[in-house]
């Protein structure tokens, strides 16, 4: 897995802060607390990186693609702020209020692997509740960006291959003639609007289509590169002929024909093909009850998890249901060898279990991050434990006076 470093300080909420990316990813706080400027700039580096390394060159304009695609507030910089995100094949920074950057590419450049790379608002039940989407034009940003890939998703869900809603009694399909989304309930059997379903099936539908997507059918259907994609593969094939052609007599002795052919097939394999998707998601507990919540969880990592490719998965949250059950998958992972075969049978969470190297958790709180997990990996003391003591204790003292 690729090693990513990422370092903020004196950006919005953020005073410092410094972690390295996992496969699976977890920030927690309060609201306003810097989940989502951490987000933002996990995802704006990853279509950096991407362009980048892909491009050979970076020319698109800061303000318009970070601080105007994720609306983040041009008073969050300062001369003061930086970031900085380090990989295998990149280093990229960002300083003060000019945002001047540097981006410098690594020895293993070539190694890398394009990805899908999906940022997923809040606000995604937009695309559920508006009608005519396709005819609407507004500036780019994450929510149209969003808008974008769900229209790309939903056409491959019709009413012969729907798609289930989680364990609720619902599937949903589209209708690509009406351009309508409809939902139809098991019991009792009949069809309604997803304009007209309940706030919950509004944003959790969008958000279970674009994972079941981007981890499965995208990458069965024949997808061509662009003509500036192809320009830019031809230019590194050239690169790669060029450092061969520059090596010595013995140097150049050691690669066969093959071995040269082999190079330049898996180089343009990386940069042509989609390798694996990283989705950013805020807040997925949005308008569901706790049940859901927990449910969404197991169907998110299952779903990460259930193919060979490196899915990485980053998420805000501020929902303890969330926590518990991200707790259940890494103890499963723990303690599965333990497990008899009846007690498995009856974990929901055991098909979406989750070696704890491979996932991080990390509390914000006053500008700064912190791990919450102990030493095996399961999740310790945290801001949700606090707060449901000081309710607690609140409700103790008033129980001495209650008759």
């Amino acid at each position: 897995m690729n090693n990513t470093r990422i370092k903020i300080s004196n950006i919005g909420p953020i005073n410092e802060v410094n972690f390295s990316l996992n496969k699976v990813n977890v920030f927690m706080g309060e609201q306003s607390s810097g989940k989502s400027t951490i987000a933002k700039i996990v995802s704006y580096c990853q279509w950096v990186e991407k362009r980048f390394l892909l491009d050979g060159e970076y020319k698109y304009d800061f303000k318009e693609q970070f601080i105007e695609f994720h609306k983040v507030d041009e008073n969050y910089f300062n001369k003061k702020s930086h970031f900085s995100y380090e990989t295998d094949f990149v280093l990229i920074t960002y300083k003060g209020t000019s945002f001047k950057k540097t981006i410098k590419r690594k020895e293993r450049n070539l190694e890398y692997l394009k990805s899908k790379n999906i940022y997923i608002p809040a606000e995604r039940n937009f695309v559920s509740v508006i009608p005519n989407l396709s005819r609407f034009k507004e500036t780019n940003d994450n929510i149209m960006s969003f808008l974008y890939d769900w229209y790309d998703a939903k056409k491959q869900y019709s009413k012969e291959k729907s798609l289930p809603v989680l364990s609720l009694g619902i599937n949903y399909h589209h209708i690509e003639d009406t351009d309508s989304d409809v939902l139809t309930l098991i019991e009792p059997k009949k069809e309604i609007s997803l304009r007209n379903a309940s706030s919950g099936l509004q944003s959790v539908i969008p958000l279970i289509m674009i994972i079941d997507y981007l981890t499965d059918s995208f990458y069965k259907k024949k997808k061509s590169s662009s003509v500036n994609e192809k320009e830019n593969i031809k230019s590194l094939v050239t690169q790669v002929m060029k450092e061969y052609s520059s090596k010595s007599d013995s140097e150049f002795e050691k690669f066969t024909l093959n071995d040269k052919v082999e190079q330049i097939l898996n180089l343009v394999k990386n940069k042509a093909d989609y390798h694996y998707s990283s989705f950013i998601i805020e807040e997925p507990e949005q308008n569901l009850f706790p049940k859901t919540q927990k449910e969404l969880v197991y169907y998110l990592l299952n779903r990460i998890n259930e193919t060979k490719r490196n899915h990485t998965l980053t998420i805000t949250t501020h929902s303890p249901y969330i926590l518990y059950a991200l707790n259940n998958c890494i103890m499963a992972s723990l303690i599965q060898d333990n497990l008899s075969d009846s007690e498995k049978s009856k974990l929901d969470c055991i098909h979406s279990k989750i070696d704890p190297k491979l996932i991080s958790i990390f509390q914000i709180k006053n500008g700064m991050i912190n791990s919450i997990q102990q030493n095996d990996g399961l999740i310790g003391e945290n801001f949700f434990d606090t707060q449901m003591k000081e309710v607690m204790d609140e409700f103790y003292i008033m129980l001495n006076h209650y008759e």
